[in-house]
């Protein structure tokens, strides 16, 4: 199952401590999140590791990685924890790497085309 746009900015303020389970972000808390995964998915798009639309779901096994890195890309503006910050960067800082791990999983080179038979 993918993991909406918003789903991934409510994700990422829970991650920073700025959201609680069952609590609605306000606007421009909810505005600033969607932003930060705006930022993240072209960052990604530009290393050409994304599979899906700026606009679509993100698919469930890239979900983790992309909410670290919009957490983290949100974690300055917010003002949060050194710890929570430190905790965030470790996993941002391993995101692109786990991104291009799973996307190489999904597309490797010795796979079987169709069009080989």
């Amino acid at each position: 199952m993918a993991v909406t746009r918003a789903e991934i900015a409510n994700r990422a303020l829970r991650r920073c401590g700025k959201l609680a389970f069952g609590q609605t972000a306000t606007s421009d808390l909810s505005d600033e999140a969607l932003q930060a995964y705006d930022e993240v998915y072209s960052y990604l798009e530009e290393l050409g590791i994304v599979d899906w639309g700026a606009t679509a779901s993100v698919p469930n096994e890239y979900a983790f990685w992309v909410i670290a890195m919009t957490a983290y890309s949100l974690a300055d503006t917010l003002g949060i924890p050194n710890e929570r910050y430190q905790r965030i960067g470790i996993d941002a800082n391993n995101a692109e790497s786990e991104i291009r791990r799973i996307r190489t999983n999904y597309f490797t080179p010795n796979e079987i085309r169709i069009s080989d038979f």
